[in-house]
């Protein structure tokens, strides 16, 4: 059974399962150029279809991850403004208009959207709620075979935060937290207060926030976050609003607190980071008062699974261990709203079948990949020269090389699916040489001094520069580096003594884990600093975007498969 999961919301994405398993899995951005696409993913569903080798008229379902019937509580949202604030009123329903002339209309359009694409079909179309594909996304991927499961994001229909509880092939809905209560929009708000993007640039919050100190705390706890009974917080939806946060308008009330908003290109001053290290907090408290909920009150299990855009806190998530009662944790790659269209694809074939589960994610390779006839035609096509080499010799001359202090564009095998570059669309360095983030911001990534690097490692070297050495494959932890190791690799290791591990499995990613391995062999250091391939733009996606990118920096080296280019 062939299910096809579209989401053209925030995000948006394909992926493509057949009896349970999943063939393909792309965010439409890579193919767009377009960071954070809306809309419908032409280029994803074809991709996923061209990947399987099959047509629309072989798929028996398609799953939308979004039920747009279920307006009520956006409705009441919108409508309560007018009581107080018109600037609130206008900036609510002047976005839902606009959404409802694209993404909405798509949706209640799909069928006849994918047709007109691709042709007809004998497929059903079933919309799926959203939070409840987040939950599959997760957990039907998991090793686990139960587990609580706990999603939260800006909002869904209606929902910002739920409970589930996972067995099998179940999912049972617990309880939710609904709007206007939502972690996703207060974070988004703030990361829009310091002069960044919302619902882009979160990261770069939780990145300035360890940098400050949580100086607005106990305002936040008084004014702001109400921890309540069974794990339910509130947000006082008066003290910053998301819908004006996004024009980059703020209420008073705002203002008096924190000061004036800081604009685009401006300092960032100690203030700024204190609202950063003050907003990332409150986030964690909330997170760790519904997930104690569900550990000692809901289910009774150590296995936690979480999806929704605020599961990608790499920060919170880190602290899950000794905050919580869970000793074991999934997040997949893709855990924000790209992931729906997986979640949707993967509920429907569960719900329709009684087969046993028998997938387990443990690689985020799901893209496009291409041969190396592929990479030399586009190579000879841009008059760039190259060498062909062996494996062995590619990751011995390529370790070598930035053990000599050399950049390297590393483009391998099948794209990743997710906002983590994991070897194989990655930029590569020493970690050991701490100007090496000067060198990258300098000859490539144009970005702010403050966000840190991460580091890739053997997953079996873990424990000895982590004090939680559980794996980390997919990059979404961040824990407290060794006080013995942090010298060691001063270029991965974040100013609170953090950092963000990729542990590299041999199995998963066998060139990769050979090319840290020779590194280690080099230098006595099975590390690797891992950004990721791009330059103010989505992760280059095909070897003619590697190519364009690579071509617009100061990058050393690139390699193509095994082709290498030298800039010299």
């Amino acid at each position: 059974m062939y299910i096809l999961g579209i989401n053209n919301m925030h995000d948006a994405s394909a992926a493509l399962t057949c009896d349970g398993k999943i063939i393909a899995a792309a965010e439409e951005e890579r193919f767009t150029r377009k960071k954070h696409m809306v809309g419908f993913p032409y280029h994803a569903i074809n991709y996923c279809l061209s990947e399987a080798g099959i047509t629309i008229r072989d798929v028996d379902l398609v799953a939308v991850s979004w039920r747009p019937w279920v307006l009520r509580t956006r409705i009441l949202q919108a409508v309560k403004p007018l009581l107080f604030s018109g600037k609130v009123f206008m900036a609510k329903t002047s976005r839902g208009m606009g959404q409802m002339k694209k993404e909405w209309l798509e949706l209640f359009t799909m069928r006849r959207l994918i047709e007109r694409h691709f042709g007809n079909g004998k497929f059903r179309v079933r919309y799926i709620d959203h939070h409840l594909c987040h939950a599959a996304s997760a957990f039907f991927v998991s090793p686990f075979d139960n587990a609580s499961i706990l999603t939260v994001d800006g909002a869904g229909e209606e929902d910002t935060t739920v409970f589930w509880k996972g067995e099998g092939t179940k999912l049972t809905r617990i309880k939710a937290i609904k709007l206007p209560h939502s972690l996703g929009q207060f974070y988004a708000a703030i990361t829009s207060f310091l002069g960044f993007k919302p619902q882009a640039d979160e990261y770069k919050v939780m990145g300035l926030a360890s940098y400050g100190k949580p100086a607005f705390d106990d305002y936040f706890r008084r004014e702001v976050l109400t921890l309540k009974r069974d794990g339910e917080f509130h947000l006082n939806p008066h003290f910053i609003d998301y819908h004006l946060a996004r024009q980059g308008i703020f209420l008073p009330s705002t203002i008096d607190v924190l000061g004036e908003p800081r604009r685009q290109g401006d300092e960032v001053t100690s203030i700024h980071q204190d609202i950063a290290s003050s907003a990332q907090k409150l986030v964690e408290e909330a997170i760790f008062h519904s997930l104690n909920y569900l550990h000692k009150g809901a289910n009774n299990t150590d296995n936690l699974c979480m999806a929704g855009g605020v599961a990608f806190n790499c920060v919170a998530n880190g602290k899950i261990f000794e905050s919580t009662g869970f000793q074991n944790l999934f997040i997949q790659p893709a855990a924000g709203d790209a992931g729906a269209s997986l979640g949707a694809a993967l509920y429907l074939y569960h719900s329709h079948s009684d087969k046993p589960r028998e997938y387990m994610m443990n690689n985020a390779y799901l893209g496009p990949g291409y041969s190396n006839r592929q990479c030399e035609e586009t190579l000879n096509s841009y008059g760039l020269s190259y060498k062909e080499l062996s494996e062995k010799e590619l990751c011995a001359r390529v370790a070598r090389e930035i053990s000599d202090g050399k950049l390297v564009c590393w483009f391998q095998g099948r794209m990743e699916w997710g906002p983590r570059a994991l070897g194989n669309r990655s930029l590569l360095a020493d970690p050991r040489r701490k100007d090496i983030k000067d060198v990258i911001n300098l000859k490539v990534k144009q970005r702010e001094a403050f966000r840190p690097f991460a580091p890739s490692l053997l997953e079996e070297r873990s424990h000895k520069y982590f004090y939680n050495g559980v794996p980390s494959p997919f990059m979404l932890y961040a824990f407290n580096v060794r006080h013995d190791k942090k010298d060691e690799i001063p270029a991965v290791v974040h100013v609170d003594g953090t950092a963000r591990p990729q542990t590299v499995n041999k199995e998963a990613n066998p060139l990769y884990w050979n090319l840290i391995k020779e590194f280690e062999t080099i230098t006595g250091v099975p590390v690797l600093l891992n950004t990721s391939f791009n330059v103010q733009e989505p992760i280059v996606c095909s070897p003619e975007d590697a190519i364009k990118c690579f071509m617009r920096t100061d990058v050393d080296y690139l390699v193509l498969n095994n082709l290498l280019v030298s800039r010299r």
